[in-house]
């Protein structure tokens, strides 16, 4: 754990020049403060003064006029002349009504720290608010600009308690500073108004306050650790709950339910274990503080009865410094909860500076000689692979060894508006050289071109409208077959996502459905079939209209009479594109105009349908085995 003072933590650092633009609200928020300390300083200059005054009245006859005063300071130091008011009482009545004016000002007090409290409040709220929409913001945009090889190595449970419990926690602790800055700022002035009331027994008062900042930072060093662990225990929780959704049929099939239970009771309690030692350093500072607070009065109010007794200080003002020594420890409490909220706040913020230091795809996959600023325009469609080679573990130089390629020295050419066919074992590496032709990831040494221009030198968003995509993983947004559809294209009217959905051989199925293309899909498309989800999948990238056309297993979830219909919409569609087909039914490729056989990496066979056959390679065994 870190040892270090705050002040060079490099987290804290950031953490406090994130607030740099609420700076003007903070301000604000401390002088709303400032009037509140005021405010409250008032009831005991009012309380002090009005217990010497009836004193002076308590009793008397009024034979001859009484003089009592207000909000005069007599102090051990003087810094200011102001003599307060003076009132000459003539009869008990004149008495009654000037103490009766003295109540009526101490609800004035009363509305106006009402109102600046208020005003503290709602501006610190507002900060908070603000900050996490742009939190979320934030690191919402980073996670969608992140490189794939970067959101790999993450676990979306992860991510998710980052944008979520971290932003919230940070949330929080915005919001408590109306209740800080307040105690901080009452803290000071009340310090300063009893240094300048008694120095004496002030000092008394402040020696108690660096063993109190001890206590405060030494147990939120504890907390602080505490806090870590809990942080990564909610991420794992996130992740058991993602894994359980997703994978709920697997579950129930193989009968785990008793054991994900256990799992998650496992970690469930880890959690809870960790957050009752956290809850138990924080318990343990409250009290502390109001102990030591108690010794400091205790020996305040034995030095101030020698200062009444020897006529130094009167019977109200004593009455008042003493009720003042006792109000400074509330906020105190107040700075050691702080300090809690602040330790806990300082991981969720480590955790989202994480995210923070995510770069953008475009800067990460540039390379040094790349300009990353061709726009692509009239794309004929003519694709060529140069000696590409990539693999998913790179070295320290980003370089690949032999035996880690996932590629390995790859080369072909597709020339504008030819199909050519992906075949092989699955984890041959079919997927993976059409992820580097949208450079989902960046090719470890060799090119890729299209139309003579390197992809690497091409903005990514050119790159990638340019490209259409059907995945193997059909993927839903959770919206209607409308909003889905116009994924492909969202300035497309509803003819045209007619039109795709009739070419994708969806449009009869849409409108059996009640609601028709308003029909929510469910989230990932669960309200719907594999095969449904497919087409629409299929109808998306119809409407998108690009001139290259990747189908990743586009048929894999279709039965034999949608692949069918498929397959005839599908070749309606690849005419003049050039398209890229992975397919593990070898059906499905007999027409493409070259085919290439893939094996650990590397193409060991390109060629026709019948020139391969012919051959007697992998592809005829690919070919008996399936018909077999």
């Amino acid at each position: 754990m870190d040892k270090k003072p705050l002040t060079k933590n490099p987290i804290f650092t950031r953490f406090v020049r994130y607030h740099t633009p609420y700076i003007g609200a903070i301000l604000l928020a401390t002088a709303c403060a400032l009037v509140v300390a005021v405010c409250e300083f008032g009831y005991f200059q009012i309380l002090a003064d009005t217990i010497d005054g009836l004193t002076a009245v308590g009793g008397n006859s009024f034979d001859e006029p009484v003089s009592i005063h207000y909000l005069r300071h007599e102090g051990d130091i003087e810094i200011f002349t102001f003599d307060g008011f003076e009132i000459t009482l003539t009869s008990a009545n004149d008495a009654l009504k000037a103490f009766l004016w003295l109540v009526g000002g101490m609800l004035i007090l009363v509305c106006l720290k009402g109102i600046f409290t208020y005003c503290n409040d709602y501006v610190m709220a507002r900060v908070g608010h603000k900050l996490a929409f742009q939190l979320r913001s934030v690191l919402y945009q980073r996670i969608v600009t992140a490189p794939l090889g970067t959101l790999r190595e993450e676990r979306s449970g992860d991510l998710m308690a980052r944008i979520t419990d971290d932003v919230r926690v940070w949330q929080a602790l915005v919001a408590a500073m109306a209740n800080i800055i307040r105690a901080f700022v009452l803290v000071a002035f009340f310090a300063s108004m009893l240094i300048l009331k008694s120095y004496k027994l002030t000092l008394f008062v402040l020696l108690i306050l660096p063993l109190v900042a001890y206590l405060i930072t030494t147990i939120g060093r504890r907390i602080r650790g505490a806090s870590t662990d809990i942080q990564q225990q909610s991420a794992d929780i996130y992740s058991q709950l993602k894994e359980t959704l997703v994978g709920i049929k697997i579950i129930k099939s193989f009968t785990s339910e008793q054991a994900e239970t256990e799992r998650f009771r496992t970690l469930n309690w880890n959690q809870y274990c960790s957050a009752i030692r956290r809850a138990r350093f924080a318990a343990l500072l409250p009290p502390t503080i109001e102990w030591l607070g108690f010794v400091g009065v205790a020996t305040v109010f034995g030095l101030a009865c020698w200062q009444v007794i020897s006529g130094q200080l009167s019977t109200g003002w004593f009455i008042s410094y003493i009720g003042m020594v006792m109000w400074i420890f509330k906020p105190i409490k107040t700075i050691g909860n702080a300090n809690n909220a602040l330790q806990q706040c300082l991981v969720s913020a480590e955790r989202i500076f994480y995210l923070f230091d995510f770069g953008p795809e475009a800067e990460q996959q540039q390379n040094d000689h790349a300009t990353d600023s061709i726009e692509l325009k009239s794309v004929h469609g003519a694709v060529t692979f140069q000696n590409v080679s990539f693999s998913y573990a790179q070295d320290a130089e980003n370089r690949q060894t032999a035996s880690q390629l996932t590629i390995n020295d790859v080369s072909f050419e597709a020339k504008p508006g030819e199909v050519v066919a992906l075949v092989g074992p699955s984890g041959s590496g079919k997927t993976t050289l059409l992820n580097l032709l949208l450079r989902f990831y960046e090719v470890g040494s060799g090119k890729i071109l299209i139309d003579d221009v390197p992809i690497s030198e091409v903005k990514l968003a050119s790159l990638r409208q340019s490209i259409a995509l059907v995945p193997q993983d059909t993927f839903l947004f959770d919206g209607t077959i409308l909003e889905n559809i116009r994924y492909g294209s969202p300035e497309a009217n509803d003819d045209a996502i007619i039109a795709a959905a009739k070419k994708a051989n969806a449009h009869a199925f849409i409108t059996r459905l009640p609601k028709g293309y308003a029909t929510p899909v469910g989230e990932a498309g669960m309200k719907l079939s594999g095969g449904e989800q497919q087409r629409l999948s299929i109808a998306r990238a119809i409407l998108k209209n690009a001139p290259i056309l990747v189908l990743d297993e586009a048929t894999s979830s279709l039965d034999t009479q949608s692949e069918a219909l498929i397959q005839e919409s599908l070749a309606n569609l690849m005419a003049g594109r050039t398209s890229f087909i992975i397919a593990h039914r070898l059906s499905t490729v007999v027409r493409a105009d070259k085919i290439l056989v893939i094996k650990d990496g590397e193409i060991l066979e390109t060629g026709t349908h019948e020139t391969l056959l012919a051959k007697g390679g992998l592809y005829q065994k690919l070919c008996k085995m399936q018909l077999n």
